[in-house]
């Protein structure tokens, strides 16, 4: 079964992307239960598996973009309908904390004139163009290539990181699919740098190669931190639900 889905692995997320976009996108819950078979599904895929590190590398690029290209989808939607009827609730507000409509009404949402989740749309889709590239055979990419697509990851992690700390510490509201992107931006850079690290396509010296070769480690920190200051920034609240 397992060599069946390595064979098919690239329509699982394009699967994905119609049902978390056409199907699942009224219930953020059903979204996020795509996402977890997604990802299930990928590791299910690489499990005692001897694949080459670029083939495993595309496998999680296409998985992880294809779960933030659809946050970012639903995004854009949910902003054009709240436009076009202001007083709406958009599918992914649940409560008083995890409320999507104040943070896509609010100015950080358009940091540049125009919906965030519009440069969400292009990135990832040309994250999700990268990875299908290298599974149809283009092994030898040149430096430039994968300098330039890393660049890329790492700009969207740090615009990722100002997303945070506005919707914590400024606007006060936790937005779901936000947060989808926050985290596979994370996931993206992590295992990109990692792979380039490890072919010689960037230098950083010595301490940070080191460092970045630890890509595991690195997403798993990242995400223990997100979640942490989501925990404690609105302890009471989460107590309270229990």
């Amino acid at each position: 079964m397992s060599a069946k889905l390595r064979q098919y692995f690239y329509i699982l997320p394009l699967l994905y992307l119609f049902v978390a976009v056409f199907v699942a996108r009224g219930k953020v819950q059903y979204v996020y239960m795509a996402v977890t078979v997604l990802v299930v599904l990928t590791a299910f895929a690489q499990f005692r598996t001897k694949q080459k590190p670029l083939l495993f590398l595309a496998q999680w690029m296409s998985t992880l973009s294809a779960i933030g290209l659809s946050a970012a989808v639903i995004l854009s939607i949910e902003k054009i309908e709240l436009l076009a009827e202001p007083g709406r609730v958009a599918s992914c507000s649940l409560s008083p904390i995890v409320a999507c409509s104040p943070i896509i009404s609010s100015p950080q949402a358009s940091a540049f004139g125009f919906a965030n989740s519009f440069f969400g749309i292009f990135g990832f889709t040309a994250v999700l163009t990268a990875a299908i590239t290298i599974a149809a055979g283009a092994t030898k990419l040149s430096k430039m290539w994968w300098r330039t697509l890393l660049a890329g990851m790492a700009a969207g992690a740090v615009f990722s990181s100002w997303l945070i700390y506005q919707g914590l510490f400024d606007i006060g509201k936790l937005c779901l699919y936000c947060l989808l992107v926050w985290l596979v931006s994370f996931g993206l850079l992590w295992l990109t740098a990692s792979y380039c690290v490890d072919n010689k396509h960037i230098n950083l010296g010595t301490k940070l190669n080191k460092l970045l070769s630890y890509k595991y480690e690195l997403v798993m920190t990242t995400y223990v931190i997100i979640f942490t200051l989501i925990f404690f920034h609105w302890s009471d609240y989460w107590v309270s639900l229990f």
